[in-house]
């Protein structure tokens, strides 16, 4: 559901959706037992060194470790997974570049295009269905045959199905990484110390309709909040990539029931495109009112809040905000860190917000958004990529258990608690981690449970980072890090809690689309282009909403007409 160029981002951010920090699934038990014709299980050929190394050329979108406190000395090539993977399995990543991931997509796409392919890679739909095409990728399904096992499948193939959509002529050439459903979902999050003067004491007094968000934004914005000096400050964070996961349009957007990039079906067996309906017109004139009241700062089209030393997230962390609209996983990020700034500041998440007070209906992906990790042709062991998901698999498994942890130099346990995973070509992610976390630290609460055995815990390498932090709060910790990994995950008001509720209990509209079509190829770049761009000058004012017809028009010029009338085909055929 979200544009393409932000899954692609994304993936190598993040994970999630994405990103922000999502759990990974542990290799507890392999039931796949088959034999190659080696004779060996999957279990052994996927622990065993290779006698000669192994080089693997990999590319990296970077952003800094989520943990403040990481030390400048791990880095992306001094990292444990770099260090353990030569020393037990002899894979030597060898990273050909490295850029902030703001750069990544332009680097990445002119290294495409002048051939320059790393051994492992991260891609859009787009962008696999592309190399694929041109045969630039290499054929999976031999490793994949020999190399699987049930922890693996839980991750790249987690319903049985979603595997599929790498396959062309019979053949595999990508693994899926996705995340689930309800993470697509929006919030917004409320300072309530910020919001003590002006007589907003609990929960329950937050708004829940876009008119009394409306009124509280009105009464802010004659606040001085950063205590500058000056009121009429904006009052909302608010960036270019409106759908990014923070300082975003999601939880407007969510609303008025519409998104952006889905299609669903009509009622009629038609899908329809969510943003070029009447809801996505009514949802960019509300942001153009709010604009033009200066709630966001008037070149926010201009901010990135993944670049570098962005300026909107260091407004964030020095406090200049009491509202910041987000997903699920911003309190571990930059929430948590402007508690370090600030520790009176009392970050909750507020109730979803509807237009009139009737529960919205959400749109939500049928196959959850995410990226395809893929292989080179010229990739002379395409069997590399199982052994190191693998080995990723058992290696956060073993760090998680907390006997280990205690063995572990202080540098080490700031490494693990960093999400430096972020900086390997793969993810190692099972889609329902974090909700079988929210549920079963929910239900030990309940009984007041603080002891458990590894195996009464949900297998999933986060899941002790997040018990830990559970009791951590209960006996009373003020540690920001700690704060955020518990309001994000585990809080029965924070993040994950609210995520769930919503997907759990809300009508939807389902974005059947998961696949690429022949026009997408070729016209999806320009065409997501053209609606950011528009979108963002008529939130803007430099472009009428009276105009929005024109814009619906010329998208479908552009290509929107054929790619409506290819996934249409295919979805009445498929």
């Amino acid at each position: 559901m979200r544009k393409h160029i932000a899954i692609l981002l994304i993936g190598v951010l993040f994970s999630v959706g994405v990103v922000g920090c999502a759990s990974k699934d542990v290799a507890t038990t392999n039931t796949n037992q088959s034999t190659t014709n080696s004779g060996k299980t999957a279990e052994e050929l996927l622990v065993e060194k290779y006698e000669e190394p192994v080089k693997v050329k990999v590319v990296l979108g970077y952003r800094d470790p989520e943990n403040p406190d990481t030390p400048d000395s791990v880095t992306p090539e001094t990292q444990t997974a770099v260090k353990l993977l030569k020393e037990e399995l002899n894979i030597e990543l060898e990273y050909s570049w490295i850029v902030n991931s703001d750069q990544y997509s332009q680097k990445f796409g002119a290294e495409l295009a002048a051939g320059n392919l790393p051994d492992i890679m991260m891609l859009s739909m787009e962008q696999f269905e592309d190399l694929q095409s041109q045969g630039g990728l290499g054929d999976l399904t031999e490793a994949y045959e020999q190399y699987r096992t049930d922890d693996i499948d839980a991750i790249i193939n987690y319903d049985g199905q979603v595997l599929d959509t790498c396959r062309k002529d019979g053949k595999l050439y990508g693994l899926y990484n996705g995340t689930y459903q309800g993470q697509v979902t929006s919030q917004i999050y409320y300072d309530m110390n910020k919001l003590k003067e002006l007589g907003i004491e609990e929960v329950s007094d937050l708004p829940t309709t876009i008119a009394e968000f409306e009124a509280l934004c009105d009464k802010l914005m004659a606040l001085d909040l950063d205590g500058n000096g000056k009121v009429g400050d904006p009052v909302l964070p608010a960036a270019k990539g409106m759908n990014s996961g923070l300082a975003d349009f999601g939880a407007f957007f969510q609303a008025y029931e519409t998104a952006l990039g889905g299609w669903y079906d009509d009622g009629n067996g038609n899908l329809i495109s969510s943003h070029t309906q009447e809801n996505m017109k009514k949802a960019l004139t509300k942001l153009n009112e709010w604009y033009d009241k200066g709630y966001f700062a008037k070149d926010f089209a201009a901010q990135d809040v993944y670049a570098a030393n962005a300026p909107i997230v260091s407004d964030i962390v020095a406090g200049k905000y009491a509202i910041i609209p987000g997903s699920w996983w911003i309190p571990n990020w930059p929430l948590n860190d402007n508690k370090k700034n600030d520790p009176d500041a009392d970050w909750v998440v507020g109730p979803t917000l509807t237009v009139d007070g009737a529960a919205p209906t959400i749109l939500v992906p049928r196959i959850s958004s995410g990226t395809i990790v893929a292989v080179s042709k010229d990739f002379k062991n395409p069997e590399a990529l199982f052994k190191m998901m693998n080995w990723s698999l058992n290696y956060e498994a073993k760090i998680a258990n907390p006997e280990y942890k205690e063995n572990m130099t202080p540098e080490q346990k700031l490494e693990a608690d960093s999400y430096v995973y972020t900086w390997l070509p793969y993810r190692v992610y099972a889609p329902m981690s974090l909700i079988d976390n929210y549920n079963f630290i929910s239900e030990a609460d309940k009984v007041g449970k603080t002891e458990i055995t590894a195996e009464e815990a949900p297998a999933n390498s986060e899941f002790w980072g997040a018990w830990n932090a559970y009791l951590q709060m209960k006996n009373g910790s003020t540690d920001p890090v700690v704060w955020g990994l518990y309001t994000s995950r585990v809080s029965p008001n924070g993040g994950v809690a609210q995520m769930y509720e919503l997907y759990s209990k809300s009508e939807k509209w389902i974005n059947e689309v998961y696949v690429t079509t022949p026009t997408m190829i070729k016209k999806q770049g320009e065409l997501d282009k053209y609606e950011t761009t528009t979108f963002l000058s008529m939130v803007m004012g430099e472009t009428p909403i009276s105009d929005f017809d024109k814009f619906v028009a010329q998208w479908k010029q552009l290509g929107g007409s054929e790619i409506q009338a290819e996934v249409n085909e295919w979805y009445k055929n498929k």
